[in-house]
């Protein structure tokens, strides 16, 4: 790469998505609804992607790389041969924009999970027309922690460029972060202003400032060792204490992978789909037999948490699969609280957690 980044007016920023938009590139941006929480859609406008609200979406964009549901194939007998056809999948190019930082690089977790050997072919068709856009965050909620597990509201993992709205002028500062986002920008900036030294400390301090909003405290380095020693802890089920089984935190995640195939059809024909699924579900280790080797919540919940703060750091050099994005907090319908119930694990407390507030009773 050769670019440094830009200085762009919101103008400038928005003339440059109407560019995209007219080339056929599809565009993806959160967008508030009339409830008053924000959804990433696709638009039809450079206007309604120019200004994303300034907290994160109630759901992660995921989607957009990994459907809910989706047919991977269908078949079709005839005589005594059979047919499998693949649906056809949009071929061009699709921009997500106006994602947090928490949600970019968790999509990278999802590359580690579906691009690995051998790679799954439906997401890796997706991820290789797909660049990203992040965009630092401006405020921090209460439940967010992506401090706490190696991440930070200004971050780059994930992204293909990075966003910066600066305030005060409502002027942006895009940077390229891969190739691929130096090359979509090239076209339009040759006529963009170069980032000043000025531009990079303001960007700093708004940084500085969001950083220091996060209260929530982070994890501590031998977390994952500890949670793994703890795997028959009666701790269990005093975190998991009021988890219904429910699946909204997984749905919610931006690295949640966990996914069921299903068949349907009749002796002629049918067809096999993929959909999200989650480990909360007391379905989801249930054996043919009847047989269920986590047979209540606790060690369901358990799963949930072991996977994203032991196996996999474990398999990663230390890395967290959880970002921190908080929505699992948000969104849980009883007040269960990840980020609270690993600390509470890791320093060895048997404590009834109780969420959002973080009071232990």
């Amino acid at each position: 790469m050769t670019a440094l980044g830009w200085h762009l007016s919101e103008k400038e920023w928005t003339e440059w998505l109407r560019v995209l938009l007219e080339s056929g590139i599809a565009v993806i941006a959160p967008v508030l609804g009339t409830t008053g929480t924000s959804e990433f859609q696709r638009v039809g406008s450079a206007e309604e992607a120019a200004a994303p609200p300034p907290s994160r979406t109630a759901m992660s964009p995921k989607k957009f790389l990994f459907p809910q549901s989706e047919v991977l194939f269908s078949f079709d007998f005839s005589g005594e041969s059979a047919t499998l056809s693949q649906p056809e999948m949009e071929r061009g190019r699709q921009l997500l924009v106006g994602l947090r930082p928490c949600d970019a690089a968790g999509l990278r977790r999802l590359d580690e999970v579906f691009l690995s050997e051998p790679e799954d072919p439906t997401y890796s068709e997706r991820r290789q027309r797909t660049v990203i856009v992040s965009q630092a965050c401006t405020q921090a909620g209460q439940s967010c922690f992506c401090t706490a597990v190696g991440g930070s509201p200004s971050g780059r993992e994930g992204a293909d460029l990075a966003l910066t709205k600066l305030e005060g002028s409502g002027d942006l500062l895009l940077e390229p972060v891969t190739a691929g986002g130096e090359e979509l920008a090239a076209p339009a900036s040759a006529s963009w202003r170069p980032i000043t030294a000025e531009d990079r400390a303001q960007a700093a301090r708004q940084a500085e400032a969001v950083t220091s909003a996060i209260t929530r405290e982070p994890l501590p380095p031998n977390a994952p060792p500890i949670l793994a020693s703890s795997f028959d802890s009666p701790a269990w089920a005093e975190v998991a204490d009021g988890c219904i089984g429910c699946g909204i935190c997984a749905y919610a995640c931006p690295s949640c992978s966990c996914f069921d195939i299903t068949d349907s059809g009749g002796a002629a024909c049918g067809s096999r789909c993929r959909s999200w699924d989650s480990c909360a579900f007391s379905t989801f280790t249930r054996h043919a037999s009847g047989h269920n080797p986590r047979a209540d919540q606790p060690s369901r919940y358990r799963q949930r948490v072991m996977h994203k703060f032991s196996y996999f750091p474990a398999e990663h050099g230390g890395e967290m699969m959880c970002v921190g994005c908080g929505r699992c907090i948000d969104l849980c319908p009883a007040g269960v609280d990840i980020h609270h119930a690993v600390l509470a694990l890791a320093s060895g407390a048997t404590l009834r957690v109780q969420a959002r507030s973080g009071v232990k009773a």
